[in-house]
């Protein structure tokens, strides 16, 4: 039985009233400051190992590689096992993979293959937190806060993200990066701890015996006969690819051939892109349901393509954080607006994997990536940025205009 939802009832905070989303809110916060500080952490070990804009970028595909194999199946799993089990499972894997991670570089471990690999185990839960996370919240606050449920996740994601990556940039420059992976340990046994609270039972689809395959295969089908779905997973790949896919190279911003603002100056880029997100989820939280969610999902695509451009043209570092913020500001909602348009198109039962499908993006993204980094090497980071821009808007103005279902007015 829900509970009465009295004074908040129309507040943007309301899903906080149901105590099973409080926990997996918690456990999701927990893990996203960890993933900041560790990616923190990972970029600045390989660019003093390399100082190579290639081997940068692909620690950052390294880490989400995994979501390439893991992301369908991990839908498939959220629908058929126990997510709190899933949850606590992936989370002792990524803390003790951090661990090692952390005694390896106190002792001066230079083989970065050894990092990549580690970074790849620990990147591996990312698909599996998302997936169970979002239907997790679905199912606790229900349609009608679904909007309220997921904006403010990506809030907390964001909140503590901001937090993660300046203190990260803090302890690496002031005691350390093995001590800042050490902190990330500790984030993901926290998410262990809360995710090990929640009571609810996870909802069932009509039961089955259904191999993994055949399961993942009926998500692919339902993808497959969606325009609206189509064009989201190719709108969520340039996202992924040139939108979230611009902090690969902040490394190499603030390095000193470009801003010259250290591990510090690091942190508080991918601080600014994190505080851009908040603002973006606050807003979103606001508001009561929202329709026409493929026409905003191209205008914030569209609008990010712009500030892309906006980036590639500063020389100033304060300009360039106040263009990163708004960046990840619009992140907010593409991250918002592609989950609820996976979640409403979804039968009962197939939520975890449509959003496995969506989660696919994240590990196809890494071509971008490395592209970035390939481009970075040959052109500088100027006109890398611009021209991951001009991609972001011409790809977007081609989907828009080549798939009905995203100028719906039920989309």
């Amino acid at each position: 039985m829900e509970p009465q939802l009295p004074r908040i009832q129309h507040g943007p905070f309301r899903s906080f009233v149901y105590r099973d989303y409080r926990f997996v809110w918690i456990a999701a916060a927990s893990s996203s400051i960890a993933n900041w500080m560790l990616k923190t952490a990972i970029a600045w070990l390989i660019l003093e190992i390399t100082h190579s804009p290639v081997l940068i970028t692909f620690a950052f595909a390294v880490f989400a590689i995994p979501s390439v194999v893991i992301g369908p199946f991990a839908g498939v799993w959220s629908d058929k096992y126990s997510r709190k089990k899933l949850l606590v499972f992936i989370w002792i894997v990524s803390s003790v993979c951090s661990i090692i991670l952390g005694l390896l570089v106190m002792a001066d471990f230079q083989d970065i293959w050894v990092i990549f690999l580690l970074t790849a185990l620990i990147g591996s839960s990312m698909p599996m937190v998302f997936i169970c996370s979002q239907t997790y919240i679905y199912d606790i606050v229900g349609p009608a806060n679904a909007l309220n449920g997921i904006s403010l996740w990506s809030l907390g994601l964001r909140l503590v993200g901001v937090g993660g990556a300046i203190i990260g940039g803090f302890i690496i420059e002031s005691a350390g990066t093995y001590l800042a992976i050490f902190v990330a340990a500790i984030g993901y046994g926290v998410a262990c701890i809360a995710i090990s609270a929640v009571r609810h039972v996870d909802a069932r689809g009509t039961p089955d015996d259904s191999s993994v395959f055949e399961n993942l295969k009926s998500g692919l089908n339902v993808i497959r006969g969606s325009g609206l779905l189509i064009g989201v997973v190719i709108l969520a790949i340039i996202a992924e690819a040139f939108g979230y896919g611009i902090s690969a190279i902040f490394p190499i911003l603030a390095d000193e051939g470009v801003f010259g603002v250290g591990a510090f100056g690091l942190g508080i880029m991918n601080g600014a892109f994190g505080v851009g997100g908040v603002l973006g989820s606050i807003i979103l939280a606001t508001l009561r349901n929202l329709e026409r969610l493929g026409t905003l999902l191209v205008m914030v695509l569209m609008i990010s393509g712009l500030l892309l451009l906006g980036l590639s043209l500063s020389t100033y570092f304060y300009l360039a954080i106040l263009i990163i913020g708004g960046i990840g500001l619009l992140m907010a909602g593409y991250d918002t607006f592609a989950i609820l348009i996976m979640q409403r198109s979804a039968p009962e039962g197939m939520r975890g994997r449509l959003t496995g499908v969506l989660v696919l993006t994240f590990g196809i993204a890494p071509a971008g990536h490395m592209a970035l980094g390939f481009m970075t090497a040959a052109l500088g980071p100027s006109l890398a940025i611009g021209t991951s821009a001009v991609i972001v808007i011409s790809v977007t103005l081609l989907v828009f205009f080549a798939i009905k279902g995203l100028r719906s007015t039920q989309s």
